[in-house]
């Protein structure tokens, strides 16, 4: 297994996870390898595979 491989997120369990803060839906967004939650209009990052769901490394998520 190559370094990448291990370091990907694996987007099969994405429909265990909830969002902290609102209790909503996450998605993962490959184009910025965070996890977004729709309802609160903020994502969380992933860092090495793993999603960071704490409401202190959220960031709002803007509607242009």
């Amino acid at each position: 297994m190559s370094n990448k491989e291990k370091n990907e997120f694996n987007t099969y369990l994405t429909r265990l996870l909830v969002c902290p803060i609102s209790g909503g839906a996450l998605n993962y967004d490959k184009n910025e390898n965070c996890m977004i939650s729709k309802v609160a209009k903020i994502k969380f990052p992933v860092r090495d595979g793993v999603p960071i769901l704490l409401a202190s490394e959220s960031k709002p998520i803007f509607n242009d």
